[in-house]
């Protein structure tokens, strides 16, 4: 059996640790008091649980690695927009660019990686 390439075990991890960060963010904005909103704790629940479904889908080499890696890069776009809330939407589009390709690359690698361990 041909073992794990290098950039599959990196990015796999990489996911990992994102969405075990997610979880101790989810612990620490959980509403403690009647005052505060649990959108920042949902939030952070859906970026660990998407996170770590996309890890353990790269992992696998699943068909579903790459579709699972845009959704887990496109959750990025949600905080972008309360990052610089008065710079308007030419920072927002960059930002959009800059996500969208690397989502993509990481989807034509995965993509590739899948048809090579076939």
């Amino acid at each position: 059996m041909r073992g794990r390439p290098f950039g599959i075990i990196l990015l796999a991890v990489a996911l990992l640790a994102a969405g075990l960060l997610g979880i101790v963010a989810f612990w620490a904005v959980w509403p403690r008091t009647s005052n505060t909103s649990p959108l920042a704790a949902l939030f952070a629940l859906a970026w660990s649980c998407t996170y770590i479904i996309a890890a353990l889908l790269t992992w696998r080499r699943s068909r579903f690695a790459g579709s699972a890696f845009i959704a887990a890069i496109g959750l990025l776009m949600f905080p972008a927009a309360f990052i610089f809330p008065g710079a308007g939407q030419l920072v927002l589009l960059a930002a959009f660019v800059v996500v969208f390709l690397f989502a993509f690359l990481g989807y034509r690698y995965l993509s590739g990686e899948r048809e090579t361990a076939a």
